[in-house]
């Protein structure tokens, strides 16, 4: 990629321990017909192949950067290391087990957004695996209000960011937990003063892959869900609006379900 090209987009990848899915991911992104963008994939700390399989896709495409950790920050962690380095106006997060769903979909992404700044444009996806949905936005599911109260898959990357709206509001992941999206997704939409909506597929999500964090059971569920409602109540002090009560109520519901599908896996029915 020459020096004075201005990318576009930076698809910032999180790969810990997928290398049956990695590669697809990669070679979904660095495929795009769109070519002023980068592929920035984090290994974070795997234990299995990831690395190997990312090393052999690199070698075959000139706009992917592999960083690593040394130590294991999950998705946040990840995610906030690729944020570190990126430098597209935009930001498309991909999870290292999905994958893009068309190589022309950021270029169709590039037109919706066109000369605008738009802080937030949020994406059409189709869930694939053990189950299959296909989410495509409206108007009526990207208003604040529903994205608080409604909304079923409140993640990243289900949404466009603008790099530098990320950066100006200091938006970034909690590094370490489980359910790292809640606040930054919360935040990210709230703050959002432009926003725009993509109604076609842009990923491919799997489900019920095997020892993936959603179908991971243990007390560190809760004890992180329990974390970011802590997050929540103080930003209620200093950053008040409805839509944060709304997200409170969902989590504390969202608290109690996964205690007690904690306490089944470990114990059975009680």
């Amino acid at each position: 990629m020459e020096n004075d090209t201005k990318i576009r987009f930076s698809v910032i990848i999180a790969a810990y321990n997928i290398a049956d899915y990695v590669q697809r991911a990669l070679e979904s992104a660095a495929k795009q017909t769109l070519k002023n963008i980068e592929i920035i994939v984090v290994n974070d700390a795997s234990t299995d192949s990831t690395k190997q399989k990312i090393l052999e896709t690199k070698e075959k495409y000139d706009n992917i950067i592999y960083l690593e950790h040394e130590q294991n920050k999950k998705a946040g962690g990840a995610r906030n290391t690729g944020l570190a380095v990126a430098k597209g106006e935009y930001i498309v997060f991909l999870d290292g087990d999905d994958y893009l769903a068309a190589d022309d979909v950021l270029e169709k992404l590039d037109k919706v957004i066109g000369d605008d700044e738009t802080d937030v444009i949020y994406l059409g996806f189709k869930i694939e695996g053990d189950r299959e949905e296909l989410v495509i936005p409206t108007p009526e599911t990207c208003t604040k209000t529903f994205k608080a109260a409604i909304d079923k898959y409140p993640n990243p990357w289900s949404k466009c960011w603008r790099r530098e709206y990320l950066n100006e509001n200091g938006i970034r992941f909690k590094e370490n937990i489980f359910y790292e999206d809640v606040l930054f997704v919360y935040s990210g939409v709230m703050k959002a003063k432009t926003s725009k909506i993509a109604d076609f597929v842009v990923h491919k999500y799997t489900s019920g892959r095997v020892n993936s964090m959603t179908t991971t059971i243990n007390l560190k569920n809760v004890e992180d869900t329990i974390n970011n409602l802590n997050d929540l109540l103080k930003m209620r002090e200093t950053e008040y609006t409805p839509e944060i009560d709304i997200i409170i109520k969902k989590e504390i519901r969202m608290c109690k379900k996964r205690l007690d599908n904690t306490l089944i896996g470990l114990y059975g029915e009680v």
